[in-house]
C-alpha cells in the first residue's frame, strides 16, 4: 500500500490500468468512513466523487464571495466512535461547544433555551411554559432511553426485521410501548405527558423524520436514534452529546460542517487511499456470472476492483448503474415504488448588521445566536405545513432549522459581516398547478419574513440571499427530490425494511457490490453510520468467502 493519498481530477498521476480491491462510488461522508476501515484494514481503495469535491452536502460551500458554509448545518448526530476511530480530532477538527447548544423562539418573546446544564432547562421551563413540565421534559426523553435498553438493537449491525424485533418483546408493557412507538403519533404521545404546546413542539421538531406531521403514525420512532447509539457503544463521559436531551448538543465543528470532512481526507491520506473528484460513475460493471468487476466512468474510462460500494441511492444505485438483467424484477419493483419524501428547501443569506433575536437580555443575545436555532410556533403549524405538503404546495409554515455558522467561526463570513444558514421542511418536489423555477423565488421569500419576525435586523440588512429548492438539491447532491435521508426514516423505511425487506445487511444481488450511504441502515443525518456498517459487513465477508462465491440475496 502507498503511503500517501491524491485527491486528483482526471486521474492525473494516477496509475491507469491498476485495479484496486475496492471502489467507493460517491465521496459524500458515508462513503470517506467506508474508505477509512476498508484501507485501515489493508485494502487498497479508490474514492470516486462526481463533484469537484468530497463531502456531499456536507462540503464546504462558497455561496458568495467570503461567505462559506455547507448545506447540511449540523454534526450532531456524528457518532463518538467514529470520530474516534478516524482520530479526526488529531486531523485537525476541532468542537466549539456553545451553551445553550440549541434556541427555539416562540411568538411574544419567550424561547425553549437547550441549556447544557439541565437544572437550567428544567427552571427555565417551569419559570416560562409549565412547573408540570420541567419535570416530565426529561421523562419523555427516559421513556426512548429505557426502551432502547430493552430492545437491544446495536445501530452497528445489520438491523433486525421486524419479526425479530417482536421477538423481543418479553411484557404487556414492551408490546404497549413498541405500539406507541410504531404505530403511535408523537402529537399524541407528547399531549399525555405535557401541557405546554411550546414543550410539546420543541420535542416534536425533532421526530420529523422526512416528510411528516405531528399526527402521523409512527413519528415517536425518530426519537429512538440516540437512545440507540447509545445503547450501541457505552457514552464517553457526562459531556457525551448523547446524553443531552436534545440534539444539537454534539457542538459546531470550527471551520463549519467541511472541516469534518477536510479531518476523513486527512484520515484517508494517512491510509494511503487515492480519491479522484470530477469522475461520474455511468456503471457498474457486472460479469457474465453475477460478480462486480469495477466502473465504468461517465467519459467510457473503466476501472477494475474486486468490490464496489455505492454511497448513492439505493434506487440509483441498483436500477440506473447496474444492467437490469442482475437486478431481479420483484427487487427493482420495489425499489421504483419507494416513495421519494424529501420536502427540503435551502435559504442562505449574508448580513451586514449582527443577527440577534429580539426580547433576548442584552448579555445572552450572542449566545442565543451562537447555537443551532429551531423555529415553529407550535404543533398546528407544523400539521399545517404537513397537509400543505401532501397538498403540493409550497407552505407558508415551514419548519425551519439552521444556524448562523459566522458567529462559531468569523472566518466563514466577510470581517463585520455574518453568515445565515438555514435548512426548512414540508416543500414537495412536485408542486401542484406550477414548478420550482416560478415559485423558488416566493417560497424563499416566506421563509426570510418569518426569520425576520423573530430577528428584525434582517429586514434592512441582507446584501446576499440564495435559495435551493428541492429540484436544486437534487440535481446538485443527487438527491432524489432533495432527500437528504434518500428515504424518509418512518417505521416502514427502517430496521430490516431499508431501503427494502430482505436487502437490509448492506449487500446487493449483485455480489461484491454493497450499499453505504444513507438509503441503509440506520438511515440518514450525518452520523457516519452506514459507511462503518457496510464497510465492516464487506470485511466480514471476506473472512468468510463462501459469502461471496455463494451470493447473499
Amino acid at each position: 500500500m502507498r503511503a500517501y493519498c491524491t485527491r486528483l481530477r482526471g486521474f492525473e498521476g494516477l496509475t491507469m490500468g491498476r485495479k484496486y480491491d475496492a471502489i467507493i462510488v460517491g465521496g459524500g461522508h458515508n462513503g470517506l468512513v467506508a474508505a477509512f476501515y476498508l484501507a485501515q484494514a489493508g485494502l487498497s481503495v479508490l474514492v470516486l466523487e462526481r463533484r469537484s469535491v468530497v463531502g456531499g452536502p456536507a462540503a464546504t460551500v462558497e455561496y458568495f464571495p467570503g461567505y462559506r458554509s455547507a448545506i447540511t448545518n449540523s454534526p450532531g448526530s456524528l457518532e463518538p466512535k467514529i470520530v474516534a476511530d478516524m482520530k479526526l480530532e488529531s486531523f485537525g477538527l476541532n468542537w466549539i461547544k456553545p451553551s445553550p447548544a440549541v434556541v427555539m423562539p416562540f411568538p411574544g418573546g419567550r424561547f425553549f433555551v437547550g441549556w447544557r446544564d439541565q437544572k437550567r432547562v428544567h427552571d427555565d421551563i417551569a419559570r416560562y411554559f409549565s412547573a408540570k413540565d420541567a419535570d416530565a421534559y426529561p421523562k419523555v426523553f427516559e421513556f426512548f432511553n429505557d426502551f432502547a435498553r430493552r430492545l437491544q438493537i446495536s445501530v452497528f449491525d445489520p438491523p433486525p426485521s421486524i419479526a425479530e424485533i417482536a421477538a423481543r418483546l418479553k411484557t404487556p408493557q414492551d408490546e404497549a410501548d413498541f405500539a406507541t412507538i410504531f404505530f403511535g403519533s408523537i402529537q399524541q404521545f407528547l399531549e399525555e405527558r405535557l401541557e405546554s404546546d411550546e414543550i410539546q413542539t420543541a420535542i416534536a421538531m425533532l421526530s420529523m423524520a422526512g416528510a411528516v406531521g405531528p399526527s402521523t403514525p409512527g413519528t415517536p420512532l425518530a426519537l429512538m436514534q440516540r437512545p440507540m447509539s447509545l445503547f450501541s457503544s457505552a457514552a464517553t463521559g457526562a459531556h457525551d452529546p448523547r446524553n443531552q436531551p436534545m440534539r444539537g448538543s454534539t457542538g459546531l465543528p470550527l471551520g463549519g460542517m467541511g472541516a469534518i470532512v477536510d479531518a476523513m481526507e486527512a484520515a484517508l491520506k494517512s491510509l494511503g487511499v487515492d480519491i479522484v473528484t470530477e469522475a461520474a460513475v455511468e456503471k457498474i460493471s457486472v460479469s457474465p456470472a453475477g460478480e462486480v468487476t469495477g466502473v465504468v466512468l461517465r467519459d467510457g474510462r473503466e476501472i477494475a476492483s474486486s468490490y464496489v460500494l455505492s454511497n448513492l441511492d439505493a434506487r440509483i444505485t441498483l436500477l440506473d448503474l447496474v444492467d437490469r438483467a442482475f437486478v431481479p424484477d420483484d427487487i427493482r419493483a420495489r425499489l421504483g415504488r419507494l416513495p421519494k419524501g424529501g420536502s427540503t428547501f435551502k435559504v442562505v443569506l449574508g448580513v451586514d448588521q449582527t443577527p440577534h433575536f429580539a426580547h433576548v437580555a442584552p448579555e445572552y443575545a450572542d449566545a442565543f445566536s451562537t447555537c443551532q436555532i429551531r423555529i415553529a410556533p407550535s404543533m398546528a403549524y407544523l400539521e399545517k405545513a404537513h397537509q400543505d405538503y401532501l397538498g403540493k404546495t409550497a407552505t407558508d409554515s415551514p419548519r425551519l432549522l439552521g444556524l448562523v455558522p459566522s458567529f462559531i467561526d468569523p472566518t466563514l463570513a466577510p470581517a463585520g459581516r455574518h453568515l445565515i444558514s438555514f435548512n426548512a421542511w414540508y416543500y414537495p418536489y412536485e408542486l401542484e398547478g406550477t414548478d420550482w423555477s416560478k415559485a423558488k423565488q416566493g417560497a424563499g421569500d416566506r421563509i426570510v419574513d418569518i426569520l425576520a419576525s423573530y430577528m428584525p435586523s434582517l429586514r434592512h440588512s441582507i446584501v446576499e440571499r440564495r435559495y435551493f429548492s428541492p429540484v436544486d438539491l437534487e440535481e446538485e447532491y443527487g438527491l432524489i427530490a432533495g432527500n437528504f435521508s434518500h428515504l424518509d426514516m418512518t417505521p416502514a423505511h427502517m430496521f430490516g425494511n431499508r431501503p427494502i425487506a430482505g436487502m437490509s445487511d448492506y449487500r446487493t444481488p449483485v455480489r461484491g457490490l454493497y450499499l453505504c450511504g444513507s438509503s441503509v441502515w440506520p438511515g440518514g443525518t450525518v452520523t457516519g453510520v452506514p459507511g462503518h456498517n457496510a464497510s465492516h459487513q464487506l470485511l466480514r465477508d471476506l473472512s468468510h468467502p463462501n459469502n461471496l462465491s455463494e451470493g447473499v440475496i
